[in-house]
């Protein structure tokens, strides 16, 4: 290790309060150790909750996705008219056509988020009634999970930053205490050597 690191390293553990000063009171090392206690339940509860929180809700919006997909079916449409795409959206509305399960041909007004001519061939989503419908979005299990135990690591994060300040302030608060009598029993023998 290089002097450089090495003193990198000793300031870093003298500003954490893990060095050997004798002016260090008990309450300093409380803190210390509260501190190192709920750094270590953050790191703790990240693998705990994305099991725990995070697993599960994936499973589910996975069952419900793969649900979705078996109520809807998907089919080719052909573009037969294309509109005017506004300044405020980045669809195109599109009338499109296909043919039904009972072989009747039908249209419909579809958003089609890729600009696109008439006689393309475009993959659109049908409800049970043969109603157009937004696709299942495949990223949804990924995203609701992510988003949930973003949600409640952040929980976490907030409980415990608001413990350890808790309990820096009532720390503080003792040592004010202690700070005081240290002062006045100074007081008391201030000078009281050297007086005959």
């Amino acid at each position: 290790m290089t002097i450089g690191r090495a003193r990198v390293v000793r300031r870093a553990c003298r500003r954490v309060g893990l060095d050997r000063n004798p002016l260090r009171r008990r309450e300093d090392r409380w803190q210390t150790a509260i501190g190192a206690l709920l750094a270590l339940c953050v790191v703790v509860s990240v693998p705990l909750v994305v099991l725990g929180v995070g697993v599960p809700i994936h499973a589910a919006q996975t069952r419900a996705l793969h649900a979705e997909y078996a109520r809807l079916h998907r089919v080719d449409a052909t573009v037969t008219e294309v509109g005017k795409t506004p300044l405020y959206a980045p669809v195109t509305p599109v009338t499109v056509s296909w043919t039904g399960a009972d072989g009747l041909p039908r249209t419909a007004t579809y958003h089609s988020a890729i600009v696109v001519k008439v006689g393309a061939t475009l993959p659109i989503w049908l409800d049970g009634a043969d109603r157009v419908t937004e696709p299942p979005s495949a990223t949804r299990p990924v995203g609701r999970a992510v988003l949930v135990s973003a949600a409640v690591l952040c929980a976490v994060l907030i409980g415990c930053a608001g413990s350890y300040l808790a309990a820096r302030l009532a720390l503080n608060r003792r040592r004010s205490v202690l700070w005081e009598s240290e002062w006045e029993r100074a007081g008391l023998t201030w000078g009281a050597h050297g007086a005959s």
